[in-house]
């Protein structure tokens, strides 16, 4: 087939800016888009010298259906002098920017370019990094000029554009200036990490972050009770997305991220003395033998002010809630035992203490006392029993005896 030339009156980014009204924009975006709706930012760029280019950008306003769809469509539509080319040209955009609609004419290509070609060919490599770097650069400017229109982008696409944080090694830091996220400070409001970093106390020198399935468990969870107490602002991150990059980003100006699930927490606040330690070593070594099937460790904490116990990981470990997204594609992830961590300063853990301290080590009602506070601790951040059934049969049998 011939070749498809445009005509020159409809090639809008062969136009001057000024020549080209916002209707016309609108028409074009609906043209390349087939989205009805108007778009929410209209991007303009070009180059002259080694290489030559134009392109017309746009960012839409809501979500195409298909953007979490593996057969969704990808990428701009691709000419080559005014000489269309192909649509949905992949390799002109990173997968994290999929919604990126669109024009790109190329001078110097040839006409008989394949697919596979553009891959590897350097100046569409070259035009795919700036076409990144004015993406990214336009939504900075929208974040700091236009919050309205960021928050549509944001709450519409966000989601997307974290993917890169995890495909994207080059443009990390530039995707991490325009995230927002959800945070104990404003139940109404995201943050961005800046703001974040303006409002850390003195002495904080982490960036503290929760994942999970929602807002509401994340802030009822065990593990905020401390950071809730000394008035940390904690990230709350309840995209799947967000269970993987945020284990691979490197810090953020200087600050790493770390979760307040895993490792030791020491927020400088009340001590677990060494008369404390000496007090429960008998009760932790105990607990760590009977409950040895389920954890590898049980230790006193230093991040619970409320509840009795919970459990924590090491850094790297999975949480519950990437061990729930493992089985729903079909893997089970690999078994990982974890800390149990309990309060000293609760009615429950000092009570078995006292009650462990004058019995035989088997005995029935403690052990049952011991699997109901792991149970409890598992419950409590999301996770999922093992054996519900016998975590019932447990929990009724110590009801009976208290009530008789």
């Amino acid at each position: 087939a011939e070749p498809e030339v445009v005509n020159s009156r409809k090639a809008l980014w062969a136009r001057a800016q000024k020549d080209v009204s916002d209707e016309e924009y609108a028409e074009f975006y609906r043209h390349v888009s087939h989205d009805w709706r108007e778009p929410l930012e209209t991007i303009r760029l070009s180059a002259e010298g080694t290489f030559e280019y134009q392109a017309l950008l746009f960012l839409p306003s809501h979500a195409p259906m298909d953007l979490f769809l593996r057969e969704g469509r990808r990428g701009v539509q691709l000419y080559v002098k005014r000489v269309f080319i192909m649509d949905d040209c992949e390799a002109l955009v990173p997968e994290y920017l999929r919604f990126v609609k669109g024009v790109v004419d190329a001078a110097d290509l040839s006409l008989n370019i394949s697919r596979e070609i553009l891959q590897q060919d350097r100046q569409i490599q070259l035009i795919r990094k700036r076409l990144i770097k004015k993406v990214l650069s336009t939504v900075k400017t929208m974040l700091a000029d236009e919050p309205e229109k960021y928050s549509t982008f944001w709450s519409e696409l966000g989601r997307a554009v974290k993917e890169g944080l995890i495909s994207d090694y080059d443009n990390r830091d530039a995707i991490l200036e325009i995230c927002s996220f959800a945070s104990t400070h404003d139940a109404e409001h995201e943050t961005t990490l800046r703001d974040y970093l303006a409002r850390m106390p003195e002495g904080q020198d982490t960036i503290y972050y929760a994942t999970g399935p929602s807002r509401s468990a994340l802030e009822k969870s065990p593990h905020m009770e401390a950071f809730r107490a000394k008035g940390y602002e904690v990230l709350l991150l309840t995209d799947p997305v967000d269970e993987v990059w945020v284990e691979s980003v490197p810090p953020f100006e200087e600050k790493a991220f770390v979760s307040i699930a895993k490792g030791e927490v020491d927020l400088g606040g009340e001590e677990v003395d060494d008369e404390a330690k000496a007090a429960f070593s008998e009760l932790l070594s105990w607990m760590g033998t009977a409950l040895a099937d389920d954890v590898k460790e049980v230790r006193l904490s230093h991040r619970l002010t409320d509840s009795a116990a919970c459990l924590v990981g090491d850094p790297g470990d999975l949480t519950p809630t990437l061990e729930k997204m493992y089985r729903a594609m079909g893997q089970e992830p690999p078994k990982i035992k974890r800390i149990l961590e309990l309060n000293p300063r609760h009615a429950l853990v000092t009570g078995l203490r006292d009650a462990q301290s004058g019995q035989p080590a088997d005995d029935a009602g403690q052990r049952d006392t011991a699997q109901l506070l792991y149970g409890m601790a598992l419950l409590a951040e999301g996770g999922e029993l093992a054996e519900p059934a016998a975590f019932v049969a447990v929990l009724s049998r110590r009801l009976e005896q208290a009530l008789s």
